[in-house]
């Protein structure tokens, strides 16, 4: 520390004696530390004091993760975190703007609808983070007016209970097999974005027949897609459809009985959302975790958990890439009209 300024010290002191009760400050931390006590974002974020995240996107141990790290980067803002399923979090969110209530700081949400539609209300704020720039290009600029980002880049597969399966489907046509009657569990297009994500992807591979023939199966139909992993580590079902690829490998690397089965058919990649409500009560720091999404922190707190990173240079775990797998992402102008559709067809054919 001896080339630290008297004025610096007095500046940053304040901030050094919380950084220390919450558990130790050491060279590059106290260099991260000075360096925020210098950004006028986190200046006037500080002021506000507070910040409030409604997000569905990433499973809760993930989330705490990244809410635990912004809060020892930005000491001085307090932050509540509410992790529930996309469809119940934007809910609450349209129940409070309906009633003239603003709670709201940052959605994270895993459904394109949600944002297309709180943008034609006006309900959400501009903003343009600049770390978003280490983003993979084909992810950048997903919105022409930055109403929203890319907050998680998640993989949707198959997962099994190895214990209990020879040989795990290898496809997703081979879920609709007979052997697995009565023995798949999956999340609702309702409640998830991931789900929803999947839901279209197996429409447009194919057509409706498959939804038809999958409803035959008589799946176990949870809300979350995490809710797979939970039914087959209960021993309820042995295969889950439509299932969380990086939340099922945390659950591995944890020593739980589960594993993953990458469809030959693809893998599908959905973009879970991120944007700031219009009358948000904590703007800056709504902006600043925002920006802070795209952090060096987050990223290697996603690849810990096997989550695809949001950089280009922070490796995911055990060297994974998109380039090493076969997936799908849906894509297109009217993709927002298709989730609705899709959700419709669900409720008639799987329910």
């Amino acid at each position: 520390m001896t080339d630290i300024t008297r004025r610096g010290l007095l500046r940053t002191g304040g901030l050094v004696g919380t950084a220390l009760l919450s558990g130790g400050l050491a060279g590059t931390g106290f260099a991260r530390l000075a360096a925020a006590q210098d950004d006028p974002l986190y200046a006037a974020a500080r002021k506000e004091g507070a910040l409030t995240l409604y997000w569905g996107s990433y499973e809760q141990q993930t989330m705490e993760a990244i809410r635990d790290a912004f809060k020892a980067k930005y000491p001085g803002i307090e932050v509540q975190l509410l992790r529930q399923a996309s469809q119940t979090v934007y809910t609450r969110l349209r129940l409070e703007l309906q009633n003239g209530v603003a709670e709201c700081d940052s959605l994270g949400t895993t459904n394109l609808l949600h944002y297309t539609e709180l943008k034609k209300i006006g309900a959400l704020a501009a903003y343009d983070p600049p770390d978003a720039a280490m983003l993979p290009a084909a992810f950048k600029g997903l919105d022409k007016d930055a109403m929203y980002h890319v907050g998680a880049i998640s993989l949707t597969s198959i997962n099994y209970a190895p214990g209990k399966v020879a040989a795990p489907p290898t496809s997703w046509m081979a879920l609709l097999e007979d052997q697995w009657k009565g023995k798949i569990t999956t999340g609702s297009p309702a409640f998830s974005g991931d789900v929803a994500s999947w839901v279209v992807a197996m429409r447009r591979k194919y057509g409706d027949d498959f939804l038809r023939r999958f409803g035959q199966q008589k799946p176990k139909v949870g809300q979350s897609n995490v809710d797979t992993v939970t039914d087959i580590l209960a021993g309820e079902r042995v295969v889950g459809s439509g299932a969380p690829f990086s939340y099922t490998l945390t659950q591995k690397a944890a020593g739980n009985p589960i594993d993953v089965s990458v469809p030959t058919d693809d893998a599908i990649l959905n973009l879970g959302l991120t944007g700031i409500p219009a009358k948000a009560p904590h703007p800056n720091a709504a902006r600043l975790f925002t920006n802070f999404l795209y952090s060096k922190e987050v990223s290697d707190i996603l690849s810990k958990n096997f989550w695809p990173t949001l950089r280009t240079d922070v490796a995911w775990a055990e060297g994974r890439s998109l380039d090493q797998m076969k997936w799908f992402r849906n894509t297109g102008d009217d993709l927002a009209a298709e989730v609705a559709e899709g959700i419709a067809k669900w409720k008639e054919l799987v329910r």
